[in-house]
């Protein structure tokens, strides 16, 4: 403890990492250790428990090492992380375990009083990671059972534990307190002698009183621990059924999230229809009541309620955070995707992919994909908060829910036809507005233009096995 610790990971096959973007995180992407990018090491987006205590070893980066140094160790930096790299084209992750562990100080025994024939011993021990084990021993080594244990832990995450064993004339020689750590297989222990005059108070009928109690406290509670048995373990079952459901989620919010440049979209107010305002920063779009004195250009839809994104795109993956706001949302109609750069503007048409859209559409308290035909989509609460990721790469459009991660609907084998393709948004209620949400300090640059790479790309795996790492 306070010691500084290295987390291993490695590319396989060994290749030059300093080009590429390297994260380390803890158990949710938004719970970044390090952020490494283009050279440059990134804290923006760095959890306030890591400010100042990482850096990732640059003497390896050229060799593929993407080793991370974690100083100053605290009980809080247990447990698991992931290695994340990508570049253009590649994403993968690794995971390595870190366990910390602290021996605590010698057991602290002390007299409680007179309790159910016999002296309360109480052992207390501070100090300790992760939470150790408390035994008692008599004086040949035969283990007590403890009448009561409990334990705290402190600002720092250290945990105290204190037990309790009831002691009576029969038990001859030290009572000895053992506090053990599983992790560090190392213990503490104190040992106690109570002459005999202490126990001349301890009455025996209160002995036998205190038998049956216990009794009737465990007929009781027999029949009340039958009666809830059965509910504990359905309550059970579901609880793992759910943390299952989300840590799927979550592993499915990785993969189609981290590996897409995430980018400033803003829009291009000569595209929107004239019922259509766009904001003076270009962040957001609402409806009005009337038609907005504008030009009708070639660029201006002027039968859908649309606006496109200023930016193009035809190689690389990216996404983007798109939020609707307003009062009536259980009664508007909304829809956000993409489209070709050289979608209609003018007059009536279908809006699906074969027209060159990829899109879902919030409608009559309904969300669903526009395809052809349309896809209901079964979600509730429907969701207002929606990652677009646009992977050029393999022509596909995914829709994540950006409150929990969980994949909403995705578009495969697109036909984009290399042509450029532009965020797209359409809105058709009064009272609502979509708005773009900018989802990371530092935005990378859009993916120059280019020729559409194959859909039949392979993604390169990156990171070799990395190990555990033990302090």
């Amino acid at each position: 403890m306070g010691q500084d610790v290295v987390l291993p990971c490695h590319l396989s096959p060994h290749r030059d990492a300093r080009s590429l973007e390297i994260r380390w995180i803890r158990d949710h992407i938004s719970e970044t250790v390090h952020h490494y990018r283009n050279g440059e090491d990134l804290y923006g987006e760095q959890m306030g428990a890591y400010v100042g205590r990482t850096v990732l070893v640059r003497d390896g980066l050229s060799n593929g090492s993407l080793n991370l140094r974690i100083m100053g160790l605290r009980p809080s930096d247990d447990g698991q992380y992931f290695c994340t790299v990508k570049n253009a084209d590649a994403y993968d992750e690794a995971t390595v375990d870190l366990e910390v562990s602290a021996t605590g100080a010698d057991p602290h025994l002390s007299l409680g009083g007179y309790e159910a024939g016999g002296v309360r011993v109480l052992c207390r021990s501070a100090g300790w990671y992760p939470l150790p084990q408390l035994l008692w021993r008599d004086a040949r080594g035969q283990h007590l059972p403890s009448v009561s244990q409990t334990h705290s832990q402190d600002q720092e995450g250290f945990f105290e534990i204190e037990g309790a064993v009831i002691v009576t004339g029969s038990v001859e020689g030290p009572l000895t307190c053992v506090v053990r750590s599983s992790r560090l297989q190392q213990e503490q222990e104190s040992s106690l002698h109570i002459a005999a005059p202490f126990f001349h108070n301890a009455q025996p009928w209160m002995v036998a009183l205190a038998l049956v109690l216990m009794l009737l406290a465990v007929s009781i509670g027999l029949g009340v621990y039958l009666f809830r048995k059965q509910a504990a373990q359905s309550r059970e079952l579901g609880k793992k059924d759910a943390e299952l459901v989300q840590q799927a989620a979550e592993i499915a919010w990785r993969r189609c999230v981290l590996p897409h440049n995430r980018v400033k979209v803003t829009l291009d107010p000569h595209t929107a229809h004239p019922m259509l305002v766009v904001s003076q920063d270009n962040q957001s779009v609402r409806q009005e009541k009337q038609e907005q004195q504008v030009s009708d250009t070639p660029e201006r839809f002027d039968y859908w309620y649309c606006v496109l994104g200023r930016e193009e795109f035809r190689e690389g993956r990216h996404c983007w955070l798109v939020e609707v706001e307003g009062e009536q949302l259980k009664y508007s109609r909304w829809a956000v995707g993409v489209a070709r750069a050289s979608v209609k503007r003018k007059g009536y048409f279908k809006r699906n992919p074969e027209e060159g859209i990829w899109a879902v559409q919030y409608y009559e308290g309904q969300l669903e994909s526009l395809t052809s035909p349309r896809t209901s989509l079964s979600l509730s609460p429907v969701p207002t908060r929606i990652w677009v990721c646009l992977d050029c790469t393999q022509q596909q459009v995914s829709f994540i829910n950006a409150d929990n991660g969980v994949q909403i609907f995705t578009f495969t084998e697109a036909s984009f036809n290399c042509m450029s393709i532009r965020p797209w948004f359409s809105l058709d209620t009064l009272g609502i507005q979509l708005c773009l949400r900018d989802s990371t300090p530092k935005t990378p640059s859009p993916a120059p233009r280019g020729s559409c790479p194959s859909p039949d790309t392979p993604q390169t795996p990156l990171l070799g096995p990395a190990g555990a790492a033990q302090e």
